[in-house]
């Protein structure tokens, strides 16, 4: 659990990190997941800690992973999975994409 609260906290000054602070200005983030159980709940735990809530408005539950490996995290703290076929179409090549596994390591 170390590593769920320490990627809690902005860098800048301390500050408790928020799904704000992922988005910065852009509407959303994409990220990708090694594996769907273990990081998946990392995953989960730490979306549902910054403040995000799934699209259609339900608690994120993450005990049990998730059955995708691409979610994206958007301006309004909403969480969403986002299609394979998304990942790769080229109308979406703008969108940024991170590693969940780099993106905490950077914090």
């Amino acid at each position: 659990m170390g590593f769920l609260l320490a990627s809690l906290w902005n860098n800048k000054g301390g500050n408790k990190m928020t799904y704000k602070d992922v988005c910065g200005s852009e509407s959303c983030v994409w990220f990708e997941l090694s594996d769907m159980k273990k990081e998946g709940r990392k995953f989960l735990q730490w979306a549902k800690d910054i403040g995000c809530i799934w699209l259609n408005g339900e608690e994120i539950k993450p005990r049990k992973g998730t059955n995708f490996f691409h979610l994206s995290i958007h301006a309004d703290g909403k969480l969403a999975n986002v299609a394979m076929f998304a990942w790769i179409a080229p109308q979406y090549a703008n969108v940024r994409k991170v590693k969940f596994s780099e993106y905490i390591k950077s914090l």
